[in-house]
């Protein structure tokens, strides 16, 4: 009889997303760190992560609270250099460019590589112009009309909204906010998006609109999801890397990758205990 630590660990084949069975190095690679390091002036908050990205993949970041998994999703479009102090070791190269080279501008970066956060970040605007917003600013031509109306559609969100676009995004629920988010994302025609904890403020009916979005948006773009949420993790992604928070020997706790492989063998055999304990229950 399996014990119930077991059955937690060995989560239903129905849960896990039956993506692509490609190895990872027979697919083309996005984004690749090699010795990745943040920091916040002194203070090392995630510690060498050598990890590659995957062409239209779905690679979810899962463990402990302050094991710096936003923090290292935010050094894929160079959030962190909006922090004071905040400054990136090793190399984390987009389609083989380094994104924190001197010639690399941080703006055009953010163009290619979106981001949606854990709470609806709308504009205090109508629902049209937020989705519009984005490609005004960016000098992209053609019909806004046409452009609002693919991306509020690719983003689930069209049939609800389509006769109150003049309607402030403060009219919509927070789920509906998020699906506003990745639709205003996705209209600057980014490569790769990513999102950090995008349902925690959600309804479950919610978030399994943003959860099938996922799957859909997959075929497309790239994307890197932060979730503190296992089942979430095993239903939505490809592959899932897991990090926890060591203790130096004075005591400061660093963030760690443990292990990083297909999201179907990493929670049901985990080659590492940590990684085991985390899934079953057993800390975190």
């Amino acid at each position: 009889m399996s014990t119930p630590d077991e059955v937690t660990l060995k989560l239903s084949s129905s849960m896990l997303r039956h993506g692509s069975e490609l190895p990872l190095h027979a697919r083309e690679t996005v984004f690749s760190l090699d010795d990745v390091s943040v920091f916040y002036g002194d203070y090392e908050a995630i510690r060498n992560v050598t990890l590659p990205i995957g062409k239209n993949e779905i690679t979810a970041f899962i463990g402990p609270s302050g094991c710096g998994k936003s923090t290292l999703l935010r050094s894929f479009n160079r959030m962190n250099d909006l922090i004071p102090g905040a400054r990136v070791q090793g190399t984390v190269a987009y389609h083989g460019t380094d994104i924190y080279g001197p010639d690399v501008d941080p703006i055009e970066v953010r163009r290619r590589v979106g981001m949606v956060f854990q709470k609806p970040n709308v504009f205090p605007k109508s629902i049209y112009e937020n989705v519009a917003y984005g490609p005004k600013v960016n000098g992209i031509k053609g019909n806004y009309d046409d452009l609002v109306e693919e991306c509020l559609t690719r983003a689930a969100l069209w049939n609800e909204v389509k006769d109150d676009l003049k309607k402030s995004a403060y009219a919509l629920s927070g789920g509906q906010q998020q699906r506003l988010v990745i639709a205003r994302c996705i209209a600057v025609r980014p490569d790769v998006i990513l999102m950090d904890e995008p349902c925690a403020s959600l309804d479950p009916i919610a978030t399994a609109k943003i959860e099938d979005l996922m799957g859909e948006l997959a075929k497309d773009y790239t994307i890197v999801i932060v979730t503190h949420n296992m089942q979430q993790a095993a239903r939505v992604s490809d592959r899932t890397a897991f990090f926890t928070a060591e203790l130096d020997d004075n005591g400061i706790r660093h963030g760690r990758l443990v292990e990083f492989g297909p999201t179907r063998e990493l929670f049901s055999s985990p080659s590492d205990k940590r990684t085991e304990d985390y899934i079953s229950g057993r800390f975190g």
